[in-house]
């Protein structure tokens, strides 16, 4: 570079900071180099035009007072958000088609019936067998088998009352209540442990508890020392001698007292479910088991004939009817109903676009079928991931047509569209030629305005952008002459 050029460029640049501070002039000294090929033809050509015959000089435009709209352009089609296929619980032969494609259906409404009659076999053979269950004499028959294990419960009480004695028998059912008021108390203590009233409570637990077991230890002590022998004493062949039960003895009677108390507890279970009682889900016993089948099968059986009648889940349209009268008919599909009153589209766009899509976002539709018409729509759902099919990805997302009327809007599922779904807009804006704008870095951009036939660094914010244009928010007003690069002449 001649050095008469360098002291020019010199000059001017101490123009063009005239006015910014220190921090700002470093912030954008970028700017100066990418603008120094242009200044430095710019002041040779002033100062030096009769050198060479080619000269450059400096690009400029003007900005403008415009709109500016971002698009994000994609296909779609015409889908249904509430679509269902709907087949019979049943198998069996059609017999009532009630339906026919493009019918407007209720929920509720019934759309066909099959042959019912096996099904209505097994509803009637399950209801009486449940009503025989539960008649009055199989209630009445439960009072007695109640009656029938309480005596049970007490004759095995008095038999191994008798090989402990009462006393001891006595005591050791005390132990087991007291144990468990203690384990009651110690519970309930934990979820309150500054409550001094079930503090107390567990301290008398706890006392009783150690009281119950002193008096089955002097107890015990009489038993095998009195009890055995004034009880079980006998005579034989002018002698006597004392049969003192076994433990086996003893084991056999402890268990057909717990064997009583469970018959006992399996009759008022069974009686209580029979009555319409309160029931323990782990209640055991068979007749219970036998009574709870029964009222499975009843339910089975009522679905089984409610699976003969095909019933519309949803208000809607009938888009397809895949049977006819006689036909013999599994559980798979047979009717589909498509709700139409809100029309959506299933639109795809270009995974560059992924950032100018979001839920809320508004959208332009024009149908392959109805080319000069525009319709309004808005983003509703936009998948997290990217959709791949055939080895190529795509954004997909659900659009919901807003100025349509579901009753007069009639075009079929899957028409083709295309979509512009408008990923920002500027109205009135001032805008620039991208290649205008400069990155000052630090989030910082600037232009140069040409002032006095010069270019001078202006600072700017900035809005929206698409690959030609740049809206400028603040720094810059409509008419202003800015740089935009260099240009050869000859």
């Amino acid at each position: 570079m001649p050095s008469k050029i360098k002291s020019l460029l010199s000059a001017q640049i101490q123009k063009l900071f005239k006015g910014f501070g220190k921090k700002t002039w470093w912030g954008i000294a970028l700017l100066l180099i990418l603008a120094v090929g242009g200044g430095v033809t710019y002041f040779q050509m002033n100062t030096n035009k009769t050198q060479t015959t080619e000269t450059e000089t400096l690009q400029t435009t003007v900005a403008r007072e415009s709109d500016l709209v971002l698009y994000a352009s994609g296909t779609g089609t015409l889908v249904s958000m509430d679509e269902v296929d709907l087949g019979f619980k049943s198998s069996g032969q059609v017999e009532q088609i009630n339906v026919e494609v493009g019918d407007k259906v209720k929920a509720g409404d019934v759309l066909a019936i099959i042959d019912d009659s096996n099904a209505q076999v097994q509803y009637t053979q399950a209801k009486r067998n449940l009503l025989e269950l539960t008649s009055p004499v199989a209630i009445a028959t439960a009072e007695e088998e109640i009656a029938t294990a309480q005596i049970g419960v007490q004759t095995a009480i008095s038999q191994l009352a008798y090989l402990i004695s009462p006393t001891v028998y006595y005591w050791e059912t005390e132990i087991t209540k007291a144990d468990q008021k203690v384990i009651k108390a110690k519970k309930d203590l934990e979820e309150s442990p500054n409550d001094t009233e079930l503090q107390k409570k567990l301290s008398d637990a706890e006392a009783y508890l150690d009281f119950a077991k002193d008096k089955l230890e002097g107890n015990q002590y009489y038993y095998e020392h009195e009890y055995v022998k004034d009880t079980f004493t006998v005579s034989a062949n002018g002698s006597k001698y004392v049969a003192e039960p076994t433990d086996a003895d003893i084991a056999e009677a402890r268990a057909e007292l717990t064997a009583a108390k469970a018959t006992l507890q399996e009759a008022e279970y069974y009686y209580a479910a029979l009555t319409g009682g309160e029931v323990p889900e782990d209640a055991t016993g068979s007749k219970l088991g036998e009574l709870e089948q029964a009222k499975l099968d009843l339910k089975e059986a009522e679905l089984e004939l409610a699976g003969t009648t095909l019933v519309s889940p949803i208000n809607g349209t009938v888009m397809s009817v895949d049977m006819s009268i006689g036909d013999t008919v599994g559980t798979s599909a047979v009717i589909t109903v498509a709700d139409l009153s809100q029309q959506y589209l299933e639109i795809f766009l270009d995974e560059s676009d992924w950032a100018n899509i979001r839920s809320s976002y508004p959208a332009e539709i024009i149908f392959d079928i109805l080319p000069d018409s525009t319709f309004n729509g808005v983003v509703t759902q936009v998948d997290p991931g990217l959709y791949s099919e055939s080895g190529t990805t795509a954004v997909r997302a659900i659009v919901k047509l807003t100025d349509v009327d579901g009753d007069s809007f009639n075009l079929p599922l899957g028409t083709s569209a295309s979509v512009d779904v408008i990923a920002g807009e500027a109205t009135d804006a001032i805008l620039i030629p991208v290649e205008a704008l400069h990155d000052a870095g630090n989030g910082q951009y600037g232009v140069f305005v040409m002032t006095n036939g010069e270019p001078r660094l202006q600072l700017v914010e900035i809005g929206i952008q698409d690959l030609t244009s740049v809206e400028i928010t603040s720094g810059l007003n409509p008419g202003d002459m800015i740089t935009t690069g260099i240009a050869e002449t000859q």
